[in-house]
């Protein structure tokens, strides 16, 4: 079968055009299957244009379809919508959107970032109890909210935990806990403390930042999270901040230091060297001294020891004493005597003024012996007078012997005895009497002799 010229320049013409649109389209980013169209607002896009490439992990997976600007007074956004055209690709909860591109010029692209998994380690205690789908929640403007979920738990040994994380993990073992964030707008610092709590009876995984700052609450209507791009303007302009603070800061540190104040440093650094010297050279005699004197240190530690010794064993005897049964009842006994006895003594000096008599009549008794015995060591020499003397001063004190013998007798007395009681009072004050009498009259007869020699 034989087709004409004309045909065939229109077959040919006709595949060309199927061909062209069939590029268009794969360029253009279209596939002949419609893909999942997605909208996602930006405050600046810093250039993008429509047809730039959407990215996945660095995978091109669509294209940008438009860029609509909205002027909606102090609400104003870009609105980009894309298109996926690779099969069977979804993005997950909270993925994050920002604009990057290749190199320092090249083109700018579209980068969406899944929820990267993140890992907090926390003590292993009985009471902290994590499985895997478990929530994680977090404070947020004051109040606690889910903000993800556990992948995956693990138990590990102290040793196996990261050196920065350390610190912080007082047990043996503990829980290597992986999660991710599933709230859209909510950005988190690198690094993250965690502990399990129980919250109406579940346990979740509580994660908060190192310094315990609450974070505000994502306020956006996306299901994902956006990252607004840098502008090259932005960063010189922060770059010049920070280099006019930076000159500012070195303005001041110059002005502190001036000529008088490095010179006080310099002088404050050579008085500390002195002193450091001075310091070594006291610590290697206080050494030296220490090492001198290490027998004497040694002897005084043996000395304490004894002393400690002993002092122990006076504690043990004296525990022994006072344990003993017989030492308590001798004690209970003593002290019964006495006390009895000063019963005794009150009954028998009831009566006040027959005590301060028969008390009066003794001190004069024994004053007159003190100058009897005064008169004749200084009045004579005679030994045999002094016999004499003597003789009766000890006769005195055995009448005072015997009137303590009568009183201890006296002492021994019942309640019942008291007329025989009261009897041997009033003879024992007749003869306290005489015996002042006569004393009296010993007085006035040494007092002839002293007259007489």
């Amino acid at each position: 079968m034989k087709f004409s010229s004309s045909f065939k320049v229109g077959l040919l013409t006709l595949l060309a055009l199927v061909l062209l649109l069939g590029v268009v389209l794969r360029v253009k980013g279209r596939a002949f299957s419609s893909g999942s169209r997605i909208e996602v607002q930006f405050n600046d896009v810093n250039g993008m244009r429509p047809g730039a490439g959407v990215q996945m992990m660095g995978l091109r997976v669509g294209q940008v379809e438009e860029i609509t600007p909205v002027i909606n007074g102090d609400n104003s956004y870009v609105n980009v919508k894309f298109v996926i055209t690779e099969p069977h690709i979804k993005i997950p909860k909270a993925s994050v959107f920002s604009i990057q591109q290749t190199g320092l010029i090249g083109e700018l692209f579209l980068e969406i970032t899944p929820p990267k998994m993140r890992t907090v380690y926390i003590p292993m205690l009985n009471k902290d109890i994590l499985y895997k789908d478990d929530e994680v929640e977090m404070k947020l403007d004051n109040k606690f909210y889910d903000v993800g979920k556990i992948k995956n738990i693990e138990v590990i040994s102290k040793n196996a935990i990261p050196y920065n994380f350390r610190d912080s993990i007082k047990t043996n073992f503990a829980y290597k806990v992986d999660y991710v964030i599933d709230l859209p707008g909510l950005i988190l610092p690198e690094f993250l403390k965690g502990k399990a709590v129980k919250t109406n009876g579940e346990y979740k995984l509580r994660i908060s930042t190192l310094d315990d700052v609450t974070l505000p609450y994502p306020k956006q209507n996306s299901p994902y999270t956006v990252i607004e791009p840098m502008r090259i303007a932005d960063f010189m302009d922060w770059q010049y901040r920070a280099a006019e603070s930076l000159t500012e800061t070195n303005r001041k540190i110059n002005d502190l230091l001036s000529d008088e104040v490095i010179a006080e440093l310099k002088l404050s650094v050579k008085n500390i060297n002195a002193l450091t010297g001075q310091t070594s050279v006291t610590m290697n005699k206080l050494n030296n001294l220490i090492d001198s004197s290490r027998g004497d240190i040694d002897q005084l530690m043996v000395m304490m020891d004894k002393a400690t010794t002993d002092f122990n064993q006076l504690s043990y005897n004296l525990n022994s004493i006072i344990g003993d049964p017989k030492f308590k009842t001798t004690m209970y006994s003593t002290a019964d005597s006495v006390d009895k006895l000063s019963q005794n003594l009150n009954k028998l000096f009831g009566n006040e003024q027959e005590a301060q008599q028969m008390a009066n009549d003794f001190r004069e008794i024994a004053h007159n012996v003190n100058e009897i015995s005064g008169y004749v060591n200084s009045l004579t020499k005679d030994d045999q007078l002094k016999k004499d003397i003597n003789r009766a001063v000890a006769n005195v004190n055995t009448a005072m012997t015997d009137i303590s013998t009568t009183l201890n007798t006296v002492n021994a007395l019942t309640p019942e005895k008291k007329t025989e009681l009261q009897t041997i009072i009033e003879d024992t004050r007749v003869t306290t009497c005489n015996l002042r009498k006569f004393s009296e009259k010993l007085n006035k007869r040494f007092l002839l002799w002293r007259l007489m020699f």
